[in-house]
């Protein structure tokens, strides 16, 4: 970690860069800005999560934002965690084992809903995996738009939406046209290509492939997983009459990929390491039909669905080749679920729906009781299998009281095989002070039921190695489930103001969210040290984590946005989160959480020339974790970090498109947080 002095200097320089651009844009165009009377901020855009109809960002009482296409590009966006990093109140950070994760107002990253286009993505379940790979599973290609909802959704949603949702919106079979992308990183290089075959009488397809080749950066780095991914998808639409179609897709992903690690034994109290690669081999396929249409009444669909999550990992000795470790898991999920919005005069719109949802878990990392035993290369396993069904009814009203008044009150049942019934409910307004402000307030409850993995895991792992002074020691990780876990259960508020001028906008919005028996993975992490001559020293770091209910846990903040155009061309927007996530039994801060998190964001937009840019600053500080101790003793710290960031874009014609960018320009390194020095990377967009 960096001394305070050099964080002090680098956190220094980077304001005066910013506020350098900011400065020079803001007189260069401060004359001309005077003369236009254009918003810098619509808010007029249409988003369908928040009430699971189309609502304008204006009315919605839920706290909403839209990363649209163009936001994307700008950010020259391979990966759904780079597209999110300008988003208000979503921490993305990178997890050395798994990728990434993604949690919305302190919330863990399980209880953050991840939806494509209003599907659920059956995926790993525990607090370790739950969205971290999904947010490089997505081809950015096929993206339309982004659709974030701040707080809980659990009336319409259910479980794993007591922090919000995230909801990807892909591109849909329009005109005939081909694209052909390219994108290449210090860590990995990208190959895409992409068909819309355009309508042939009552048929629309589309169909994309990607490529993702990951480079090795050896054992010692925090994300050291290489190898390719493979992406295909085929979306079709048929219309069946006027206002009514039926769609249908199919999506695949494959991950081949390997891991520099290590294969520690004991014997008495001697610890031998050896040199292994752990081979991951992912598959995942997902099918599904949708009808919908209109009529005079409202709108109305239903959809069946299938998901198949296949992941096999093995640990070879790197010396011989030899099997020393395996794990099989595979995840199943079968979905059908409607909804029907019926518009009751003027004043109302009733949406009501259901759903049943029937997981699957089948896996060597779960322990059940019972099961069947695998054996390879004479390494013998249980394999267990977990079930869990879920039956849903949920009716929503979209009230407008007044002119300046809007209610949305709604109300959803649950039904867990393992857990009973339970009712959510939620209470959302808007009120128009005028045509450019307005104050936001919902409250509701939440609920969410443990998972297959939280319940029953148990499993060793040793994903990396690290260094500790001139030592080179394997990192093991030991996670047990626990079968008498209780749901999770929230009360949430949160209370917004926000307003729009001709040149600015900005937003307030202050949350607080009670959670009674709240899911949290409790881990100790310890130093195990040699026994024997030489004189001892570090020879493995163990991670044990245990899942456990927090009685009760509070999680309060404040986010802010703001806006401001700076002329024609130039943008300049800050945001901020205070985030203070506590045990309320204890009174300790609630790990893996930042107090503070601020961005500001220079954004530079040339139409005319086709030029488009964004600089932008991240400072995340007091995050609080679980650090490395000695024996069975919990270590917590904090520690901060300093990223500035630049992308630089060109549309060189209707048809071509380049961009270039820095990710750590600083080259911060920050090993709790997994920011481990600079990336260069590029790309190029064509179409035909």
């Amino acid at each position: 970690m960096r001394s305070f002095h050099v964080r002090h200097h680098r956190t220094a320089l980077t304001a005066a860069v910013l506020g350098a651009l900011t400065a020079a844009s803001f007189h260069s165009v401060q004359a001309a800005a005077a003369d236009r009377e254009m918003p810098v901020y619509t808010l007029d855009d249409v988003v369908v999560t928040a009430s699971r109809t189309e609502q304008s960002v204006k009315e919605a009482p839920a706290s909403v934002e839209i990363v649209t296409r163009e936001d994307i590009d700008r950010l020259g966006a391979e990966t759904l965690a780079q597209a999110l990093a300008l988003t208000v109140g979503l921490d993305v950070t990178e997890n050395g084992m798994v990728g990434n994760q993604a949690a919305l107002r302190g919330m863990s990253t399980n209880q953050t809903l991840i939806l494509i286009d209003g599907r659920r993505i059956r995926t790993e379940d525990t607090s370790q995996t739950a969205n971290y790979y999904e947010l490089q599973r997505i081809n950015m290609d096929d993206v339309e738009r982004i659709e974030i909802v701040r707080g809980s959704v659990s009336s319409l949603y259910g479980s794993e939406a007591l922090g919000g949702v995230i909801n990807i919106i892909r591109k849909h079979p329009e005109k005939k046209q081909v694209g052909v992308s390219a994108d290449w990183t210090s860590r990995q290089k990208d190959g895409g290509v992409s068909v819309d075959f355009g309508k042939t009488g009552k048929w629309a397809w589309r169909t994309s492939f990607k490529v993702s080749d990951i480079r090795e950066r050896g054992a010692e780095t925090a994300s050291n997983q290489y190898g390719r991914k493979y992406y295909f998808n085929l979306d079709g639409r048929m219309d069946i009459a006027q206002r009514k179609h039926l769609d249908f897709f199919f999506d695949y992903m494959n991950e081949d990929l390997d891991q520099k690690s290590e294969a520690v034994t004991q014997t008495g109290g001697n610890y031998r390491s050896n040199p292994g690669t752990v081979d991951y081999n992912h598959k995942r396929y997902s099918t599904g039909l949708r009808y919908a249409g209109e009529d005079r009444r409202g709108a109305y669909e239903m959809q069946v669905y299938y998901t198949l999550f296949d992941k096999k990992q093995e640990t070879h000795l790197r010396s011989n080749g030899i099997l020393s470790d395996f794990d099989d898991m595979v995840f199943r999920s079968y979905i059908a679920d409607g909804k029907r919005t019926w518009n009751v005069g003027a004043d109302h719109k009733l949406t009501f729906g259901g759903e049943y949802r029937k997981e699957e878990y089948e896996s060597t990392r779960i322990d059940v009781g019972g099961g069947h035993i695998v054996t390879r290369n004479g390494i013998s396993k249980t394999e267990s299998k977990a079930d869990l069904d879920y039956a849903a009814l949920y009716l929503q009203d979209e009230w407008r009281a007044n002119k300046r008044l809007y209610i949305v009150p709604s109300v959803r049942w649950d039904h867990n095989n393992k857990f009973g019934n339970k009712v959510t409910a939620q209470l959302g307004t808007t009120y128009r002070i005028s045509d450019r402000s307005r104050v936001k307030m919902n409250v509701g409850s939440a609920y969410r039921a443990p998972t297959a993995s939280e319940l029953y895991m148990h499993w060793d792992h040793v994903p990396a190695v690290a260094r500790i002074r001139s030592w080179l020691v394997p990192t093991q990780v030991h996670i047990d489930g626990n079968p008498n876990l209780k749901p999770e259960k929230a009360v949430n508020f949160d209370l917004s103001f926000e307003a729009e001028g001709k040149r600015s906008s900005g937003k307030i919005t202050y949350f607080h969210n009670k959670v009674d028996d709240l899911i949290n993975l409790n881990t100790i992490s310890r130093t195990i040290m040699s026994s024997t001559p030489p004189p001892p020293h570090p020879i493995a770091i163990r991670n044990i984590g245990h899942y456990e209910n927090v009685d009760k846990a509070t999680l309060q903040g404040i986010e802010f946005e703001g806006r401001q155009r700076l002329g024609d061309q130039f943008t300049l927007r800050s945001t901020y989160t205070y985030l203070d996530a506590k045990n309320d039994m204890t009174g300790d801060r609630l790990t893996g959480r930042a107090r503070h998190k601020l961005s500001l964001q220079l954004i530079y937009d040339d139409f005319k020339h086709g030029w488009s840019g964004v600089l932008w600053n991240d400072w995340l500080s007091d995050y609080y974790y679980a650090a490395e101790g000695r024996g069975n003793a919990a270590v917590k710290k904090n520690t901060s970090a300093t990223v500035l960031n630049l992308v630089i874009n060109k549309k060189i014609n209707d048809h071509l498109s380049a961009y270039f960018g820095v990710n750590n320009l600083l080259n911060e390194e920050n090993t709790t947080l997994y920011y481990d020095g600079r990336i260069w990377r590029g790309g190029i967009n064509m179409t035909f």
